[in-house]
């Protein structure tokens, strides 16, 4: 939980939007720890969908198109 809140405070969700590697790669790793997570499912879910969403928006689409 700990890192997903990391993720979304402005200096690293801004790194995220400017698409830096190694940001992108974090979303990404912490996207499947989520996927793998089975305690608190309710909580993770949540938080997965806000992941997913971001990995969605900035890691997986073509650097040139925006959200």
């Amino acid at each position: 939980m700990t890192e997903c809140l990391d993720l979304i405070t402005t200096p690293l969700l801004d790194e995220v939007r400017d698409r830096v590697p190694a940001a992108l790669d974090r979303l990404r790793a912490l996207e499947q720890a989520l996927r793998a997570q089975r305690e608190d499912r309710h909580r993770t879910d949540a938080l997965l969908s806000l992941i997913a969403d971001l990995v969605e928006d900035y890691a997986d689409r073509p650097t040139g198109q925006k959200p």
